[in-house]
């Protein structure tokens, strides 16, 4: 697939066909995570990859449900809390993989000033997106959802993580649904988000 058709086609999708994918293409596209960019060169990231059905349900348990009391959904953030929030948890059963993305905060910018204390969640969310990319060329999609409120230490219990290991999301990946729902999205004209030379 032409590199512009991939980032034209990735999207979120929450609704995915019962259909295997395999331990070479997830292997695939989870090195392209890793040849995101990395501040120290060293890429110290690490993936779990779940598939077995017990696994992720240990791992999915762990989501707290927010509600959705969105009736009329007219913005694009309103569409996508209506898809969402119901599939919670779905979107991550019926994905036939889950990929739990960790890094663990460097010891020597910790208690740099900011913004320099950003940057191994920044390029972990590289990482994040080259694995999306990845799976729109292998034909496939992805669902993302960010754990909060202990929701993290919890997932990561549940499959035997080591300590010190930060999840910043979940990753379900499969084939998408033929009626997979979608939001509307909107795109700002580069002539109102481009400042050459100054603002």
């Amino acid at each position: 697939m032409d590199f512009n058709e991939v980032i034209a086609k990735r999207r979120t999708t929450r609704q995915f066909k019962n259909e295997p994918v395999s331990r070479e293409t997830i292997e695939r596209i989870i090195k392209a995570g890793l040849t995101a960019p990395s501040f120290d060169h060293c890429r110290k990231w690490n993936f779990i990859v779940l598939t077995d059905p017990a696994s992720k349900s240990a791992a999915i348990e762990c989501i707290e449900l927010l509600p959705c009391a969105i009736k009329e959904a007219a913005t694009p953030v309103a569409q996508m809390i209506k898809i969402a929030f119901p599939r919670q948890k779905s979107m991550f059963e019926d994905a036939p993989v889950l990929v739990l993305p960790l890094y663990k905060r460097d010891k020597r910018i910790v208690n740099e000033p900011v913004p320099r204390t950003h940057m191994d969640t920044a390029e972990m969310w590289c990482v994040i997106e080259n694995i999306f990319l990845a799976a729109t060329d292998e034909g496939l999609s992805c669902a993302m959802r960010i754990p909060t409120e202990g929701q993290p230490e919890n997932i990561l219990a549940a499959v035997g993580c080591a300590e010190d290991f930060i999840l910043p999301c979940m990753i379900g990946i499969g084939v998408p649904a033929d009626n997979a729902e979608y939001p509307m999205q909107k795109y700002p004209a580069l002539e109102d988000c481009i400042h050459c030379e100054k603002w």
